[in-house]
């Protein structure tokens, strides 16, 4: 029953990611939820979900459309996407999975449980925003990092502590750091040799920030597997999108823009749960 209940706020919260996600990468005041044309969406359409179930994923009429100008950021806008309903569903699946590790784990009090599922709703926007947008949100992910750091200094029973934690955010930092530079010293030896603009970026410094940030979260020694792994899926992710490119248009560009915030977060909180079990497997 607790995580039926887990799973009923994790797709109320999903529609806050939702509303979120469509609000901040634009730098605009969060409001109602609104359908891509401007019109406010009805309360029983306020969830992707419910939108869904009860046929209310086009807008029912432009009577309340926010902005009817032919300038409005949403015209040409249709009905509500997949990403709605899905995202509502993954954080709903991503909560119930914390919460049934958090009952197996002894270092997981109440405060210790918080912290982890509010990382669950924090990751499920970050990678959301980078999957859409490529970029990461800075908002989220210094919120993040405010409850890194609390985890580490308050809840000491679960790993890591604060002194790990530290070195977790320098070591991964740092490491980025240098695949950032090498990306763009890469990017600029390219333009001099073809058309490739100096401005293009092969590793984004939001990423950087980002395995930082995780980097804390799951502390020293943890940090160097969880930077293995986000590499690793990462690339994986990006054959995979580079392989869609070339089935859709039968053509890829030298440098398509690839979310990596996806891999991170994946990798972290494999690590953050699952270390235990990752560290004594035998290859």
């Amino acid at each position: 029953m607790d995580a039926l209940i887990v799973a009923l706020i994790g797709l109320a919260l999903g529609g806050g990611v939702n509303l979120l996600a469509d609000d901040l990468p634009r730098g605009r005041r969060i409001g109602l939820p609104r359908y891509p044309d401007g019109s406010r969406r009805p309360l029983l359409a306020w969830l992707g979900v419910s939108a869904f179930l009860l046929q209310r994923r086009q807008p029912p009429s432009r009577e309340n459309r926010i902005d009817n100008s032919a300038s409005c950021e949403f015209a040409g806008g249709g009905g509500l996407s997949w990403r709605y309903p899905l995202t509502e569903l993954a954080l709903a699946a991503l909560m119930t999975l914390t919460h049934l590790f958090c009952l197996g784990s002894p270092g997981a009090g109440s405060g210790q449980y918080l912290i982890w599922q509010c990382y669950a709703v924090a990751f499920v926007l970050i990678a959301l925003a980078d999957l859409e947008r490529k970029v990461i949100l800075s908002l989220p992910l210094a919120g993040v990092a405010m409850l890194a750091l609390i985890d580490a200094a308050v809840f000491p029973k679960a790993p890591p502590a604060i002194e790990s934690a530290l070195i977790g955010a320098l070591c991964a930092g740092c490491v980025f750091a240098l695949v950032h530079l090498g990306g763009r010293l890469y990017v600029k030896a390219a333009s001099k040799q073809t058309d490739l603009a100096e401005r293009a970026i092969a590793f984004g410094s939001g990423d950087v920030y980002l395995m930082a940030v995780c980097g804390m979260i799951v502390g020293a020694p943890a940090v160097f597997p969880t930077m293995l792994m986000a590499v690793l899926l990462g690339g994986g992710g990006g054959l995979l999108h580079l392989a869609f490119l070339r089935l859709k248009t039968k053509q890829v560009q030298r440098f398509s823009v690839i979310a990596y915030g996806p891999a991170i977060l994946t990798a972290t909180y494999v690590m953050l749960f699952f270390g235990d079990e990752i560290s004594r497997l035998r290859f």
